[in-house]
């Protein structure tokens, strides 16, 4: 591609976007070149296409861009991108025949059906991220994906835009996953005031040692993910089943804090900043249920306002999408990962090796993964099984050094005690994990499974779990229906829920889909505290005036003798008020 090709097609954009003609030179030129000549013939098939309403027939724009775009920043890219965002847009349906009576409640138990199919898939990958400052309204990526299951990934994103000065470090990112081994390469990030001083270059991280399906952003369940194994559905609406390029979807409407590819696509570079209540549509492939496409906008919320004018950004919600993410060319073939580790590689501290045999009842099909040990900050040794069928993983870790009061690998205040037959456990906020506690031992058995799966492994090990230590935190946890009858009591659905009850005050936690949270407070009063700040509104709740301050996002009000406050964490005022509005006396 010679700079001639780059503004030949670059004139081409623009002529076709705004009915503007040729000028004599660029006939001129695509009656030589073979390459502006199929671009220009790419514009003319899409009009076609749109033109006959035939929207399921769209050209493959795709692949001829990417293949276009090779190792430069050929900086008519956008151009190109604003076609295949127009393209895709006009696939937007409504909900087909075979999705008929899907709900989001429906979603963990598609994600469980669909996980062992997955060994694994590749993409071509574009990212289109608006808003970023005032002198880059908009930045284009262009890269690639794969995935081999159940642990390895690799993401090359190449940051395609023309900055206005050189000061602009390009926010290339790379993540290659192996097992185990972890390299990633990308730009620091900084705020908006101080861009595009702060911008510095990539820096590369190369680590090994890492435990087994661990937390965090970069893992590759998190790069392939929406959280849909989880049991908590609250903030996810199915709204329709169009077909994008070909492939069945199911259309999903929730949150930037439900989809768990957002947080790890952002985690390293210099990205913008979204707000966990933005708005998510996504179109999660209905075979494998991997997110093809997701469109983020601006949420219209006070809080979401003030956020915006701190961060000194200047988002409006009839905007287009401040985040575009799409996955074309989508192959289930698998390839294989590999990763180079430099010679100074730091460990995270897991050790791969044979541990003493642990037999849970496992799901059909899966087999022992990897294993091995790590230690505790104390030197305590904690020991690892693990077992996959693809994408979904089962854990069990062990150790006889545990000593915290408190419960192993649940670090919340908040853990349901469950029946095992034998004995008993305690399963976390989120249902992903169950921890056993005896006087020798402690256990925590964690996955990607159904809740189910996760109880029968747990109740299968031959440990007799005993009751927590009363003067432990976590021991004093109940079920929202056991609260007292002065309390009142969240009945909205789709969330899970866990309560406290301390002397002269109620805690009660609701999880909803992925990190949405509220942590709703009833403490005994009959009067609110002045505001600490400026921003505070006045709103409606259960036909009383009630205070939210958009900062915190605490919505509190006085009730029966009880303040009462609602926290959310990625949950908006308009969800807080309607689960203020659908909660019971107790």
């Amino acid at each position: 591609m010679t700079p001639d090709c780059d503004l030949i097609q670059l004139e081409l954009s623009v002529a076709h976007d705004e009915h503007g003609s040729l000028d004599s030179s660029v006939r001129a030129h695509l009656s030589e070149c073979d390459d502006c000549a199929g671009f220009a013939r790419l514009i003319g098939d899409l009009d076609e296409v749109l033109a006959r309403d035939r929207f399921h027939l769209t050209p493959d724009i795709v692949t001829p861009v990417m293949e276009r775009v090779g190792p430069q920043r050929q900086w008519w890219f956008a151009a190109a991108v604003a076609i295949i965002g127009l393209t895709v847009g006009a696939v937007i349906g409504g909900l087909g025949a075979r999705l008929d009576t899907v709900q989001a409640r429906d979603l963990a138990g598609l994600f469980h059906e669909a996980s062992p199919a997955l060994e694994g898939f590749e993409a071509d990958v574009i990212v289109v991220e608006r808003g970023v400052h005032p002198e880059v309204p908009e930045r284009i990526y262009s890269g690639r994906l794969a995935y081999s299951a159940p642990e390895s990934l690799e993401l090359r994103l190449l940051d395609t835009t023309r900055y206005p000065t050189p000061e602009w470090v390009p926010n290339d990112v790379s993540i290659t996953i192996e097992d185990d081994a972890l390299v990633t390469s990308a730009p620091n990030s900084c705020p908006v005031a101080a861009l595009p001083n702060c911008l510095r270059p990539a820096v590369s991280v190369a680590l090994e040692g890492r435990i087994p399906f661990g937390d965090g952003p970069t893992t590759a369940h998190g790069l392939i993910g929406t959280n849909s194994g989880t049991p908590a559905w609250a903030g996810v609406e199915i709204v329709g089943a169009p077909t994008l390029a070909d492939r069945p979807t199911i259309q999903v409407r929730t949150t930037v804090a439900a989809v768990d590819m957002i947080e790890s696509l952002t985690a390293l570079g210099a990205w913008r900043e979204l707000h966990p209540t933005d708005a998510a549509l996504v179109w999660l492939d209905e075979e494998t249920l991997v997110p093809l496409r997701i469109e983020v906008s601006p949420a219209g919320s006070p809080e979401r306002e003030l956020w915006e004018l701190r961060r000194d950004y200047r988002d409006t919600t009839d905007s287009e999408p401040i985040l575009i993410v799409e996955l074309s060319n989508f192959s289930t073939e698998p390839r294989a990962i590999s990763i180079e580790l430099p010679e100074d590689v730091r460990s995270a501290g897991f050790v791969e090796a044979s541990v003493p045999e642990v037999t849970p009842v496992l799901p059909e099909g899966f087999t022992a993964h990897r294993s091995g040990r790590w230690t505790l900050p104390d030197g305590g040794d904690v020991l690892v099984s693990t077992w996959s069928d693809g994408r979904s993983w089962l854990m069990v870790q062990t150790t006889s050094d545990w000593t915290d009061p408190r419960l192993f690998g649940i670090s919340t205040a908040f853990a349901r005690r469950i029946d095992l037959g034998g004995g008993v456990g305690y399963l976390d906020p989120l249902g992903r994990s169950i921890a056993l506690h005896t006087g020798e031992i402690d256990v925590l058995i964690s996955g990607s499974v159904s809740q189910q799966a996760l109880i029968e492994a747990a109740g299968s090990l031959g440990i007799e779990g005993e009751p927590l230590p009363p003067d432990w935190e976590q021991a004093s946890t109940i079920q929202a229906g056991e609260l007292p009858s002065r309390a009142l009591v969240p009945t909205a659905e789709g969330w899970l829920t866990l309560s406290r009850v301390g002397v002269d005050r109620v805690t009660t936690l609701m999880v909803g889909s992925g990190a949405s949270t509220v942590m709703i407070r009833q403490v005994t009063g009959e009067r609110l505290e002045p505001p600490e700040g400026p921003d505070s509104i006045v709103v409606d709740v259960r036909a009383t005036s009630a205070r939210f301050d958009p900062g915190s996002s605490v919505l509190e009000w006085v009730e029966n003798s009880m303040i009462v406050s609602l926290q959310g964490n990625g949950v908006g005022l308009e969800d807080l008020v309607d689960i203020a509005e659908k909660m019971e006396t107790g």
